[in-house]
């Protein structure tokens, strides 16, 4: 079983594969390069006299010009590590379909909606049975719970801050703090040990096709 440094390595891989732009320089712009000479100060004189500062002035030159040709790029338009990115790319692909989904959901930054509901129908295919004999109205509710129970993991995740709080959470499903802390905060809670297993299973599923 992986250890948390090793989790935590998988994680930034699967940051880092997706996420990272690679670097161009600006002089690989395609606009036409300008020079001038503004910033180089050693041809103006120091402080001193009016009339001695003057005609150094007069004995100075500002060269502005801009070239006909736009400079050539970099012969290596990807980086050393763009290789390296893509196999991780590749094997996630190469993963159970839950586990892609929260991958590419929660590090990659996917805007796709099909990550984002892969993951809320995979959160609620493993609580769903919990649920036991619950009503129809509550099983309507703790659906719409899942789907936000998976932006706040995803957020707790990246950047350790809690997306929806219990007071918000209380007044999107009209209840009271009692029925809260006796019934959903539960669930809640419920809800993101099964996120934290599935991000578990997933990173320790790509450790070892990239291993």
């Amino acid at each position: 079983m992986l250890g948390a440094q090793d989790l935590a390595f998988v994680r930034r891989t699967v940051v880092y594969a997706h996420a990272t732009p690679s670097p161009r320089r600006v002089s690989e712009a395609d606009a036409p390069a300008r020079f001038t000479d503004d910033t180089y100060r050693d041809r103006l004189p120091p402080a001193g006299p009016r009339r001695w500062a003057a005609e150094m002035r007069r004995g100075s030159t500002r060269v502005m010009a801009s070239a006909t040709r736009p400079k050539p790029k970099s012969s290596m338009p990807l980086p050393p590590w763009a290789f390296e990115d893509a196999k991780v790319v590749q094997a996630i692909r190469s993963l159970d379909a839950d586990h892609q989904h929260w991958l590419r959901y929660a590090y990659a930054d996917s805007r796709e909606w099909c990550d984002e509901q892969g993951v809320t129908v995979a959160l609620w295919r493993r609580f769903e049975p919990t649920l036991g004999g619950a009503r129809e109205k509550t099983r309507t509710a703790c659906k719409g719970l899942a789907h936000l129970a998976a932006q706040c993991h995803k957020s707790r995740k990246n950047s350790g801050q809690v997306l929806h709080e219990p007071a918000r959470l209380q007044e999107l499903l009209k209840i009271s703090r009692a029925n809260w802390d006796k019934h959903w905060g539960p669930r809640w809670h419920a809800m993101h040990r099964i996120l934290n297993e599935l991000d578990r299973e997933a990173l320790t599923a790509l450790w070892r096709v990239t291993e």
